[in-house]
């Protein structure tokens, strides 16, 4: 007697190699990590880097696995072998990925920003979308992406308490094409830079400008009790930005004129975090839950 048991999906979730300092990058391991831990079966697929050219930015695709692929020794994943690639499996693609490259027929958008703001996109038809959070959403496109998040705390940045804090510190990243309107000398750069060094700076400046208006630094400057602010551009006031990143609502500034509020909050800042990091367990369980309903999986 055949079992009528429905068929349990592969989820492979399309991602670069892991890098502890790129936020979306993390995100999409810990998707695989969760998703196994929950019971299910889950895969990384490597993504190939993102090149530039003078006219365009354009992802190179390989049809085969990269065994070079880099993977987090305190994560639960694998890599994905061809073979994995059939009609129970559900793939997920971030934004930037253009088309289908894997071909497969379930198809999973993960939104970790903006479409088309960075990258040109180019999403099918059918395809099933979440969202890290409002910043990422365009409902023109979507028609109303579901939540997915995975905030998770690093247990590097805390308040040392040092006294004589003094200067300043800045990150870039996405705000590169914003003007640089705070006082630059020895003021330091971030970008690049790994989580124990921006922890060891953050420790000793008084003040960090984000031009980077959706980077986890904002908050883990605040934690560390440095005075965070955010410099605006993509939003036209604080209750606008915070709206669409919620995240941020406590110890950070939205502009230089808001930097009261950010000192007055500051220490609400890490139960935030944690509190987020409890509930992004929760959207995997739903994520999980409704990809199966709409893939005929259940």
């Amino acid at each position: 007697m055949k079992s009528t048991s429905p068929k349990k999906p592969t989820y492979i979730v399309y991602a670069p190699s892991y890098n502890a300092n790129n936020g979306g990058c993390i995100f999409l391991h810990q998707l695989v990590h969760n998703l196994n831990n929950m019971g299910e079966r889950a895969l990384l697929w490597p993504m190939q880097p993102i090149r530039m050219s003078k006219f365009k930015r354009y992802l190179n695709v390989k049809k085969e696995p990269d065994k070079s692929f880099k993977l987090s020794p305190d994560l639960n994943t694998a890599i994905a072998e061809k073979k994995d690639l059939n009609d129970n499996t559900i793939v997920v693609y971030p934004e930037i990925v253009k088309g289908n490259p894997l071909n497969v027929k379930n198809v999973v958008r993960w939104l970790l920003y903006k479409p088309g703001v960075m990258h040109p996109f180019e999403f099918g038809k059918d395809e099933m979308f979440f969202k890290v959070d409002e910043l990422c959403e365009d409902i023109e496109i979507t028609g109303g992406a579901q939540d997915l998040f995975l905030w998770k705390v690093n247990p590097c940045y805390k308040n040392h308490k040092r006294p004589n804090r003094k200067g300043s510190c800045y990150i870039v990243r996405k705000g590169k094409e914003k003007q640089l309107v705070h006082d630059l000398d020895d003021s330091i750069k971030i970008d690049g830079k790994s989580h124990k060094e921006i922890a060891e700076i953050f420790n000793r400046c008084e003040v960090f400008y984000s031009y980077d208006e959706a980077t986890m630094y904002s908050q883990y400057a605040a934690v560390c009790g440095c005075t965070s602010i955010v410099i605006p551009g993509m939003y036209k006031s604080r209750e606008d930005w915070i709206a669409n990143h919620d995240l941020a609502k406590f110890g950070v500034a939205y502009g230089l004129d808001d930097i009261a509020h950010a000192k007055e909050t500051q220490n609400k800042v890490i139960d935030l975090l944690l509190e987020r990091e409890r509930a992004g367990v929760k959207t995997v369980a739903s994520f999980i839950e409704t990809t199966k309903e709409k893939f005929g999986f259940q």
